[in-house]
């Protein structure tokens, strides 16, 4: 055989495993898989006492997690070509913002909390499932059964040890309408026997992917086995204030992958740099260095023009976290001022 025929078939042979990235290996690794390390540190900085209950919820809070709200605005409500293609949705959106004071006027307050609650929790199980989506396009991993089996897992296994958490704590349980209390060890029990029954049918066709030599999509692997454990061990853990601590456990590792994303995305508003080609043709250093000053402040400008306050917001990574921390200030600040 010819040397370029054998480079044709190990081209033509498929890989025994897929390893695309959203980012890169280095970034993917350490901010949308990695990150999960932070839950399991405020989870065992809490429990065994080193850190208390509220400096950990305020911190959080503050530093971590309204940025991360402010990270949404940055690249939507603060962008002004966002205004012009979808202005109607943005305003509209907003609305949103009435359906809690409107239900708790109403009386309906503690409904409305459980219906946050449950809410919430959706949320960070929702864009563990949008990463892993991101990873099943960049690694073709798109076969129906794969898509099912990959969904039905993710749903079950996240909501099962939510779900026992509030079956066996009473604080949590105080939190669920009355009506529904008598139902949620029978939902508990439905939903470990469906997770034990998805993930013996998902662990048997990866065995039957590697058999067929079908790629193996590792990127999918490596966030499921993050992010799936870390919820099991922070839900059954026994700690004080549960209910109150866990939010901050759980979302960490959610906030984290967020502002990383958000930060990727944002890289847009940023000056374009000069290619090689483009430098080499400019003959002194002087001029390379006045050329590059010119063309950054054109391009700013440019970027200002067209974004508007989103482009100043992400100019540098140093203004996006300034402006997110406080952000986070007057946020939280508001916040305990209208519960007090």
């Amino acid at each position: 055989m010819s040397a370029a025929t054998e480079a044709i078939t190990n081209q033509a042979r498929p890989r025994a495993i897929s390893l695309r990235w959203i980012i890169s290996a280095r970034e993917d690794l350490i901010w949308f898989i990695g990150s999960v390390a932070s839950s399991y540190l405020l989870l065992i900085l809490y429990v065994t006492g080193i850190l208390p209950l509220i400096p950990m919820v305020a911190g959080w809070a503050i530093l971590i997690d309204a940025p991360h709200v402010f990270g949404t605005f940055s690249r939507t409500y603060f962008d002004k070509s966002e205004w012009k293609t979808r202005k109607r949705l943005m305003l509209g959106s907003l609305l949103f913002f009435v359906i809690g004071p409107t239900m708790v006027l109403l009386g309906a307050g503690f409904t409305f909390f459980f219906i946050a609650a449950l809410w919430a929790y959706y949320h960070l199980v929702k864009q563990h499932y949008g990463f892993m989506v991101l990873y099943k396009k960049k690694n073709n991993d798109l076969a129906p059964i794969d898509n099912t089996l990959d969904r039905l897992l993710l749903m079950f296994a996240f909501n099962y040890p939510f779900v026992a958490f509030i079956a066996n704590d009473p604080n949590a349980m105080a939190r669920v309408p009355a009506i529904l209390r008598g139902g949620v060890n029978a939902v508990a029990t439905l939903l470990l026997i469906g997770t034990i029954v998805l993930g013996i049918g998902w662990v048997a066709r990866q065995i039957q992917r590697a058999i067929s030599r079908e790629p193996l999509n590792v990127p999918k692997y490596l966030l499921l086995a993050a992010a799936i454990p870390m919820h099991w061990i922070a839900l059954i853990t026994p700690m004080p204030a549960k209910p109150i601590a866990l939010v901050a456990i759980l979302t960490i590792y959610h906030n984290l992958q967020y502002h990383r994303l958000i930060w990727f995305h944002n890289q847009k508003y940023g000056s374009p740099r000069r290619s090689p080609a483009e430098s080499n043709k400019i003959a002194t250093p002087e001029r390379q260095r006045l050329s590059t000053l010119e063309g950054g402040e054109a391009a700013s400008e440019d970027s200002r023009q067209k974004f508007g306050p989103a482009a100043f917001i992400s100019r540098r990574l140093i203004f996006y976290i300034a402006f997110g921390i406080l952000f986070g200030i007057v946020y939280q600040a508001h916040a305990n001022t209208s519960a007090t």
